[in-house]
């Protein structure tokens, strides 16, 4: 199984802690937050892991080019400047099988080769990692139809499918990428727009993006904790969303206000 990582991103979100060295090399319970997913991908069975590289690249790949993971070989992908979470896949080199591909900021307990293997199971072009959150609506709703008020929801709480940042991608979906599609958030655009299969794994468990300080300081907090939920051989499986769901464009929410909202949120991850 193949993994690759998207370690190329200049982190701006995280200033001052990424002023002198990448993301992937902050320190997460003492050892760099792409070890720590590295070592996770190689216990789930991953035999190849490709980093691709750009902001501060030499640094990664001097950290990485002697390290040792068992059973697993790194090799690495460069891009002169940063292209996105999408658009180095175009670069990486023998890739003739599908993927997990995620980004460098992400800790989770997620099991990775169940998602792997339920992706090449359901014959999809990419498969997003997804997780429920609710975002609480301090206000009252209305749901309005025909000019007139048909109910109201007084601080609702909306459920949202949220992408976390990790996807398997079949090498099929490289013809969708192009000068224009440079994000995952792109990419899953594009693929929904022809009609390429497109399949939502969602999962429970713990799950964390540093992007941000804040979030950074939690997931240290969580990992320091509980290394043993992160690093051990238990991991936390979730289910292919088998039905079809509506897809709206960016920006083309529903007039209707529901309590639950079954809209996929395709997070943009910042580089």
């Amino acid at each position: 199984m193949h993994a690759i990582i998207m370690a190329g991103g200049k982190g701006k979100r995280l200033l001052p802690l990424t002023e002198d060295r990448p993301k992937g090399l902050i320190p997460v319970g003492g050892s760099p937050i792409l070890d720590i997913i590295i070592r996770q991908l190689t216990t789930a069975g991953f035999s190849r892991v490709t980093l691709c590289v750009s902001h501060f690249g030499d640094m990664i790949r001097r950290r990485f080019s002697a390290a040792s993971f068992p059973g697993a070989t790194l090799d690495f992908s460069v891009d002169r400047v940063a292209l996105g979470t999408a658009a180095p896949l175009r670069w990486v080199e023998r890739w003739d099988t599908p993927a997990l591909v995620m980004n460098g900021d992400v800790l989770t307990t997620l099991d990775f080769r169940h998602l792997y293997e339920e992706h090449a199971r359901g014959g999809a072009l990419l498969t997003v990692a997804a997780q429920r959150h609710e975002v609480p609506v301090d206000l009252g709703v209305l749901q309005i139809a025909g000019g007139r008020v048909r109910g109201l929801w007084e601080k609702p709480r909306l459920g949202l499918d949220v992408s976390s940042g990790i996807y398997v991608v079949s090498p099929g979906a490289r013809e969708r990428l192009d000068d224009d599609v440079t994000d995952m958030t792109d990419l899953i655009l594009r693929l929904v727009e022809h009609g390429d299969p497109v399949t939502a794994y969602e999962f429970g468990g713990e799950w964390h993006d540093i992007g941000t300080p804040d979030r950074y300081e939690h997931a240290e907090r969580e990992f320091t904790a509980h290394p043993e939920r992160y690093l051990g051989p238990k991991r936390v499986a979730g289910r292919v969303r088998r039905e079809a769901l509506p897809v709206a464009a960016p920006g083309a929410w529903p007039r209707q206000a529901e309590t639950r909202f079954d809209v996929a949120l395709i997070a943009s991850w910042a580089r």
